[in-house]
């Protein structure tokens, strides 16, 4: 089933217990990540439990289609509904979906799964909006008054209000992808921390111009295999401050991206081509670099830095974890 823009923010307030299958696309790799974390805690209490919520990636399901039939009609240990959230989600699991979809087994189990920028032709795409215990939500850089909104809410939660001029001059300087934005928002909202009002000021004092990000400056190094001005660039970061899990997501995001153009090269494109196609578009200054990554780093390892970093941010949320020293070391020993 597809949905219309006007369907999406109802059917994420309150899914339909009859939708069986989520998929979650688009070009805003944050918005993806975003909303399907919330999902999945409406489907479980505890999206870490095993005995609950089972993790694939589009690749297990490609290499063993069997595999996700058999998460989906397993029974969670004590009952109630199971989630089975697949990451990195390809082309070639659309056979396992496909066989899934058309059994359609009696299950107790939601699929959630996260995909790229898929095109319109796109066979997993076509899978999910042509079923109809299955849906196909689109994940859109957000602009003008969708993109305030989402600030204002954001800002709402944590109890906070924005004047109108300041709301318009953050909109244009924050980032465009949902979790660099968030994360941006976050770091405002700590800084006025006994205040009820965001103003310029305060917006000015902490939040990072989207063309200027040092931040974008470590990922690239890190993915050119830079090691010495990765390694310069972290300790600077970390000296500031910076949030350990901004920089994982900040990783999560330009790796994500890098995946997608290189799906776009196995298909026939020059690396060059794939990098044009992205959205949004790659800053001009970052082009040459970002093309030379696709030569670089191969699909499977791609996907296993991927993994990599989903793991190293569950951990750093855990408590008693030595958060900086492990991000480091990942992205230090990503960089050599």
């Amino acid at each position: 089933m597809k949905l219309t823009t006007g369907q999406i923010s109802g059917f994420l307030q309150k899914p339909d217990p009859a939708i069986k299958v989520i998929l979650l696309y688009g070009p805003d790799a944050g918005l993806v990540r975003e909303r399907a974390e919330a999902i999945a805690k409406k489907t479980v209490s505890d999206i870490n439990d095993p005995f609950r919520t089972a993790s694939l990636t589009g690749a297990i399901i490609a290499e063993d289609p069997a595999r996700l039939m058999d998460e989906m009609t397993a029974q969670a240990l004590g009952g109630g509904t199971r989630l089975v959230r697949v990451q990195q989600a390809t082309e070639s699991m659309t056979a396992g979906l496909a066989t899934f979809l058309k059994e359609a087994p009696a299950c107790d189990a939601l699929l959630l799964i996260e995909g790229g920028d898929l095109e319109k032709r796109s066979k997993l795409r076509a899978a999910c909006e042509n079923d109809a215990g299955a849906v196909a939500i689109p994940c859109y850089v957000e602009e003008g008054p969708a993109r305030q909104r989402a600030v204002t809410d954001i800002l709402q939660a944590e109890n906070l209000r924005i004047a109108r001029d300041a709301l318009m001059f953050l909109c244009d300087i924050l980032p465009p992808d949902r979790i660099a934005m968030r994360s941006e928002l976050e770091k405002l909202a700590l800084y006025v921390r006994g205040k009820n009002v965001v103003v310029i000021e305060d917006i000015l004092a902490v939040v990072q111009d989207a063309g200027a990000a040092e931040l974008d400056d470590l990922i690239f190094a890190v993915g050119a295999g830079d090691l010495k001005r990765a390694t310069l660039l972290m300790d600077r970061l970390l000296e500031e401050q910076t949030s350990v899990v901004a920089i994982l997501r900040s990783a999560q995001r330009h790796f994500i991206r890098l995946q997608w153009a290189r799906q776009q090269m196995d298909t026939g494109m020059s690396a060059g081509e794939a990098v044009k196609k992205l959205q949004p578009p790659v800053f001009w200054k970052y082009a040459d670099s970002m093309t030379a990554q696709l030569r670089r780093w191969p699909a499977k390892k791609l996907e296993s830095a991927l993994q990599r970093l989903f793991d190293a941010e569950a951990a750093v949320k855990r408590t008693g974890t030595p958060d900086t020293a492990l991000c480091s070391q990942l992205l230090l020993g990503m960089a050599a």
